[in-house]
């Protein structure tokens, strides 16, 4: 269970809005429900819609039943991103890939795992640069107790990838899709 807040801000906003104005529970499905499976999304509200000078701001609490194997239970850090998807899969590319802007995405959480559990090996923290630092792409995280912060950031720093860099681009894109996807594990501990 837990409590999300996600700030849209320039275009982010603008594409928002518009899906925003199709209709508000179609908009919660489509941004927020479909993925993981299980996810349950409750008293969402949105501000900031006449203001073009604020971000969106949406709030909202969720329940997700963690994965479980054995005695092992794990999740996903990646669940609000809009990044849960790696749409550069295919080996070939027959136009440039354009993202129309630079952007930045910044994820920060806090998950508290139940007393009694303990983190088993967490995800090395990480730092992937594109080699003319197109893109740069981090994790990192710290546990306290039964606490564990992290913070993501994903910055594209031209919005433009031309054909004769998408094997560069894909390669960069099926790390960091990995690595978004790792799963945080933990353990019941015993007595």
């Amino acid at each position: 269970k837990g409590e999300a807040f996600i700030n849209s801000i320039d275009y982010a906003k603008l594409s928002s809005l518009k899906d925003w104005r199709e209709g508000q529970e179609q908009f919660v499905q489509n941004h927020f429900a479909l993925s993981p499976q299980g996810i349950k999304v409750d008293g969402f509200k949105a501000t900031n819609f006449e203001k073009d000078s604020l971000p969106l701001e949406q709030v909202f609490t969720f329940s997700l039943p963690a994965s479980v194997s054995g005695e092992y239970q794990y999740f996903s850090l990646n669940l609000f991103s809009g990044l849960d998807k790696n749409e550069f899969l295919s080996e070939e590319r027959k136009s440039d890939v354009f993202f129309g802007v630079n952007q930045l995405y910044t994820i920060n959480g806090l998950f508290t795992i139940p007393e009694g559990f303990s983190f088993e090996e967490l995800p090395k923290n990480t730092r992937m640069i594109m080699p003319d630092t197109s893109i740069v792409f981090s994790r990192l995280m710290q546990v306290a107790d039964n606490k564990l912060q992290f913070r993501i950031s994903l910055e594209y720093n031209r919005p433009i990838f031309t054909i004769d860099e998408y094997a560069e681009f894909r390669e960069f894109y099926r790390k960091m899709y990995q690595m978004l996807n790792e799963q945080i594990v933990i353990k019941k501990v015993r007595p």
